[in-house]
C-alpha cells in the first residue's frame, strides 16, 4: 500500500523519484526498495519526510491520497514535533509548562462561556393542544438561556401532538425566520391558530404542517397555494437533529 501510494503521489506532481529522494535526503535506492515492495516496514520519521515533502497526511499512506481521512498533525505540527524531539530535558520541562498553562487557560475560557447567559422572551399562552403562543406582544416572562444559544425567543407547547420529540407543557427555543426547509419545526399562525408543527412545501406551494406524533396526524395541516388561507412563520424551533418528514 505504501509503495505504491508513493507511485501515485510522485505521479501526481510529477516529481521523480531521483528528485523526491535528494529533498527528502535519503538515498535513491531507499525510495525505489519502498515502491517495488508495496508491504515494505518503513521507519516514521522517513514517512513523515515524505508527508511534508508531498503535502499529505500520514494516512494517505494507509487509505490512499485523495480518500476522506481521520484528523491528523499537519505539516506546521509534525515540523512542531520533530523540533520538540531535538529539545534536551530542560526545553521538554519548559515547553510542557508552557502547553499545560495555555491548556488550563483554554478550559477556564470555555467554563466561564459556559456560565455567560442571555434573557429572551418566553410566551407562555397555550392555545388548544398542540398550538403554541410565541406572537410578539402577547404576555411573556424573562426566561435565561446559555449565551451561546442561538435562540430568540421561548414558547411553551400545550398538547402531545408533538410527542416524542416535544412534550406537553414544554419550553422550547426558537430562533425568529421564515425560510424553512423541508423537516424544520416551525411556529405558525394559521388564521388566527398558533401551532407548533413541522413544516413541507411542495414544488407547486402547497403547504404541509405535520404533527411529529403520527397517532396525532388528525393535527395535521394542509395548506393549498390557492386557499388563501393566512400563514405566518412566527420562527424555527432549535432540535437537536432533523426529524424524517412522514
Amino acid at each position: 500500500m505504501i509503495g505504491s501510494t508513493l507511485r501515485q503521489l510522485l505521479q501526481e506532481r510529477g516529481m521523480s523519484v531521483s528528485e523526491a529522494a535528494r529533498q527528502a535526503g535519503v538515498p535513491i535506492q531507499t525510495l525505489h526498495s519502498i515502491i517495488r515492495r508495496d508491504n515494505m516496514r518503513i521507519d516514521l520519521d522517513l514517512l513523515l519526510r515524505l508527508c511534508d515533502l508531498l503535502e499529505v497526511d500520514l494516512l494517505s499512506f494507509v487509505y490512499g491520497p485523495g480518500e476522506e481521512n481521520p484528523s491528523l498533525p499537519n505539516a506546521e505540527e509534525r515540523a512542531m514535533l520533530r523540533r520538540y524531539r531535538e529539545l534536551d530535558s530542560h526545553g521538554h520541562r519548559l515547553v510542557n509548562l508552557v502547553m499545560e498553562a495555555e491548556s488550563l487557560r483554554l478550559r477556564g475560557e470555555a467554563e466561564e462561556e459556559k456560565k455567560r447567559t442571555k434573557i429572551i422572551p418566553l410566551f407562555n399562552t397555550p392555545a388548544a393542544a398542540g398550538y403554541a403562543s410565541p406572537a410578539l406582544g402577547e404576555d411573556y416572562v424573562d426566561y435565561e438561556i446559555p449565551f451561546t444559544s442561538e435562540a430568540d425567543f421561548a414558547a411553551r407547547i400545550d398538547g402531545d401532538s408533538m410527542e416524542p420529540y416535544i412534550h406537553d407543557g414544554e419550553i422550547v427555543l426558537a430562533v425568529r425566520r421564515t425560510d424553512l426547509r423541508d423537516g424544520d419545526v416551525g411556529l405558525f399562525f394559521v388564521d388566527g391558530d398558533m401551532k407548533c408543527k413541522q413544516f413541507c412545501q411542495d414544488s407547486e406551494g402547497n403547504m404541509y404542517l405535520f404533527s411529529l406524533n403520527r397517532d396525532r396526524s388528525d393535527a395535521d395541516v394542509t395548506i393549498s397555494a390557492d386557499s388563501g388561507v393566512t400563514v405566518c412563520c412566527f420562527g424555527r424551533v432549535l432540535m437537536d437533529r432533523l426529524i424524517p418528514l412522514p
